[in-house]
């Protein structure tokens, strides 16, 4: 039998998933100062990659969850002008602190995983700029107002359960035939 034929016969279960986070992942850093200028809200920092994160702490894939994490830091660090490791070390922190919530959160809940998406946001912007006001001598510290930066939490904190039930749909669950349980999920 064929590679095609085991998995249409559901004998292999091969999880594309992951590596289409990664690639999606990659490719909205490498895209998202080319989105935000081409849209005209370049004061606007939607980030989607604390979804991918969230998504993954939830499915109980934490070691995906911190390759991922460093692996798009040190992508956005490369792309950006700030000192190299600084995304890389805010999306690892904010990763090991979403392993620590996942004792006391279900991740698997909207009710949990969207206010928890724009915590992330904010989070990181807070980590970003005590490093640079710590650590730098004034070149690289953006003049970052809260209002945007809370905006594009509560943005992108909105955007979250479309984008899970999307992963879901992927690979990551099972959502055709949706139970109760799953409406539950994907509802406020």
């Amino acid at each position: 039998m064929s590679i095609g034929g085991l998995v249409q016969h559901g004998k292999a279960h091969i999880d594309f998933l992951f590596p289409g986070i990664c690639v999606m992942s990659g490719i909205f850093v490498l895209m998202r100062g080319t989105i935000r200028h081409s849209l005209g809200i370049e004061w606007l920092d939607i980030d989607l990659i604390p979804i991918a994160l969230i998504y993954l702490v939830g499915k109980d894939q934490r070691l995906k969850a911190g390759s991922l994490a460093f692996c798009v830091g040190i992508l956005t660090d490369i792309i950006t002008v700030c000192p190299l490791g600084l995304f890389a070390v805010a999306y690892s922190m904010i990763t090991l602190g979403l392993n620590r919530c996942r004792q006391f959160l279900d991740f698997n809940k909207i009710k949990a995983s969207a206010p928890l998406v724009a915590m992330c946001i904010l989070a990181k912007w807070a980590f970003i700029l005590v490093v640079l006001n710590l650590f730098t001598t004034g070149k690289f510290i953006p003049s970052t107002p809260f209002l945007p930066v809370l905006l594009s939490a509560l943005i992108t904190s909105l955007l979250a359960p479309p984008l899970f039930y999307f992963m879901d749909l992927g690979g990551g669950g099972r959502v055709s035939g949706a139970s109760h349980h799953d409406i539950e999920r994907y509802s406020w």
